[in-house]
């Protein structure tokens, strides 16, 4: 138990990430952004939050409101994979949005987006269900939590630096693959860490949050197909 004493500090600098990444895409544009956005936005956050809570009751003894409030934090993750999921036409509808004045990345930069959040909301949800299956073993539990916050993490870091090297860089200067990269070293050596930290290393969650990776690097081919795209708006009506 004395390696997860801290355990809810390392979550904080965790949200801290997340909200720092986050702030300048969401909250400019808050009073334009869809509900579901807006919601997403919210259980996400409360998620965070949870993951803080739920160590600190842990390690102090107080078990059954750790069990109490796990019930509450599994439906807020549960508003998450939906929301998550309803939200998977976003990168469709920002192509819609493109403009001369505000260009964006290639179109294929947003399909292959579809496609990564969609993979990555598979894995939050499989890491939940992980989780509530190994309630009752404590580093089995503990670790599927943590790693579902990785999981749900790096939208929120993409976009940050998307906004950072927007402000960076002229437009004609601008490349995706940069965004992806520099997501990817902030978020590669933190992940290792928590995995060195708690001794996960060659964890199946540890192992499928680094194939997310390679996911989100290959986003630029994925997205690339006609055939894909045609598929992609067939069954996603946005």
């Amino acid at each position: 138990m004395e390696k997860y004493s801290k355990l809810h500090l390392w979550m904080l600098g965790i949200l801290l990430l997340v909200q720092i990444s986050i702030f300048n895409y969401y909250w400019p544009s808050f009073s334009t952004e869809s509900w579901e956005f807006h919601i997403h936005y919210w259980l996400v956050s409360a998620w965070f939050i949870f993951l803080i809570i739920q160590p600190y009751l842990a390690v102090n003894g107080k078990i059954e409101k750790h069990r109490t409030n796990g019930i509450i934090g599994f439906l807020i993750a549960g508003g998450a994979i939906f929301t998550g999921f309803s939200l998977l036409d976003y990168p469709l509808r920002l192509i819609e949005n493109m403009t001369q004045d505000r260009p964006g990345p290639p179109i294929a930069f947003y399909y292959g987006t579809l496609i990564v959040e969609f993979v990555l909301m598979v894995a939050f949800t499989y890491a939940i269900i992980k989780g509530i299956i190994h309630r009752k073993n404590l580093k089995e539990h503990s670790w599927w939590l943590i790693a579902s916050a990785f999981y749900m993490m790096m939208p929120a870091v993409g976009r940050g630096m998307i906004v950072f090297w927007r402000a960076t860089l002229p437009p004609e200067k601008l490349n995706p693959l940069l965004i992806t990269l520099s997501a990817e070293l902030i978020y590669i050596p933190l992940f290792l860490l928590f995995a060195h930290k708690f001794g996960k290393i060659k964890h199946q969650a540890t192992l499928i949050g680094l194939l997310l990776v390679l996911m989100r690097v290959l986003r630029f081919p994925m997205g690339s197909s006609e055939t894909v795209q045609e598929f992609l708006k067939a069954i996603i009506q946005y």
